[in-house]
């Protein structure tokens, strides 16, 4: 009860209301992850905000964002029903087994962030065994081939865990860790926010799928993903112009 009165609070700050729309759903979002999300003055911006309200409204369903500490408490409360949808989702076959996929609204590119000089590699499998270190980011999904490396409980100390992802910048550049696993766009950004130059990006590519908003069994219709669906196809000029317009400058 006191997790749902806390979830409830946080409802009023974040409401966008579609103009006629049929029902309300509660969105469920991390903390800062530009240029997907950000926040001034507590108030969530970014490019998978601007979708969201853009697909929502168009659907007739009435979104308010929650923000939530991590992805896999996201996870977690979407498969209770406590929250309706998370958006910047990557299907996998777990997940489909809790929560409904919509149609894919974007694409994401999982890459290597390093201040490592080192030759291609075939397989993430060669950077693992070679006892490099890594740190991700708590209940995303990064590809088949770094959960079947995970599947080895050897592997599995290479790997850490933070949540912030200017923290996870941090970490590698550094030096306390090898390797960064992080969206190629989200990686640019901070490093030129945070003047990280000496940053390289490794070339081998962790893992590049659709992304997706995930939406509860336990609260949508069929009616409902119907709607959500036909808007994400009849918004994809939108959509891609919102992408356009964020994509950060690139690193050497």
């Amino acid at each position: 009860m006191k997790l749902l009165f806390f979830l409830l609070i946080l409802v009023s700050n974040f409401a966008n209301s579609a103009p006629n729309c049929i029902s309300e759903k509660k969105v469920g979002i991390g903390g800062s992850w530009p240029p997907y999300i950000t926040y001034e003055n507590d108030v969530p911006n970014g490019v998978d905000i601007e979708i969201t309200k853009l697909v929502f409204e168009k659907a007739n369903l009435c979104i308010q964002f929650l923000r939530l500490p991590s992805s896999a408490r996201g996870l977690v409360e979407l498969y209770k029903g406590f929250i309706d949808v998370l958006p910047s989702a990557s299907f996998n076959r777990e997940r489909a087994e809790n929560a409904h996929f919509t149609k894919p609204y974007r694409r994401e590119r999982m890459r290597l962030f390093t201040r490592l000089e080192l030759p291609p590699v075939k397989s993430l499998t060669e950077l693992f065994a070679a006892e490099y270190t890594f740190v991700t980011n708590p209940g995303a999904y990064y590809g088949e081939e770094l959960r079947q490396i995970l599947q080895i409980p050897w592997y599995q100390q290479r790997l850490a865990e933070v949540a912030s992802a200017s923290r996870r910048m941090e970490l590698v550049n550094k030096r306390r860790i090898d390797f960064l696993i992080e969206d190629e766009y989200s990686g640019y950004y901070y490093i030129n926010r945070l003047g990280y130059d000496q940053l390289r990006l490794h070339s081998y590519i962790v893992n590049d799928n659709a992304i997706h908003f995930m939406l509860s069994r336990i609260n949508f219709t069929e009616k409902e993903i119907e709607s959500i669906n036909n808007a994400i196809e009849s918004l994809q000029i939108e959509i891609q112009n919102i992408l356009l317009a964020s994509q950060p400058k690139v690193i050497k």
